[in-house]
């Protein structure tokens, strides 16, 4: 049984002209696969740039906005709505109409609390529920994490 790894279209020569029994293809490799995604904001007037990657959640409330990264929280001048358009749609999710959570800082979810990588415990609102448990299952089978 012969079997070709087609992971880059440069390879593509290799599979042509030979017969196999299988193919797998892999998707390319983005060009700079370690690239971090950054987040600016300003904080008392000066410029504050995050690793996505680090923001376990924003908060708001008074038309302010708390970024949370680790036990340190960021107050800055913006409405959530603005700040939920800047973030990628595959690792933050709005679960109520104050939080924005990163789905990678997610510890454990029961019922309508979920509990934060630094302990911290938010809630779920009932709105929101069904579209949080329909794109959290999703980024958990995207990531191996689900069992």
């Amino acid at each position: 049984m012969k079997i070709a790894f087609l992971i880059d279209q440069r390879f593509k020569m290799i599979v042509e002209g030979t017969e196999y029994n299988m193919i797998l293809l892999y998707p390319e490799m983005q060009e700079n696969p370690n690239k971090l995604l950054k987040y600016a904001a300003f904080f008392n007037g000066k410029p504050y740039v995050f690793n996505m990657r680090e923001i376990l959640y924003l908060e708001s409330y008074y038309r302010k906005t708390s970024i949370v990264v680790k036990n340190e929280k960021i107050r800055i001048k913006a409405r959530l709505n603005e700040e939920e358009g800047k973030l990628p749609k595959d690792w933050f999710i709005r679960i109520s109409r104050h939080d924005i959570v990163n789905m990678q800082h997610i510890k454990t979810v029961k019922g309508d609390e979920v509990e934060m990588a630094n302990g911290d415990v938010l809630y779920i609102s009932h709105s929101r529920s069904k579209e949080f448990g329909k794109n959290y299952r999703a980024y958990l089978k995207l990531n191996d994490r689900l069992i």
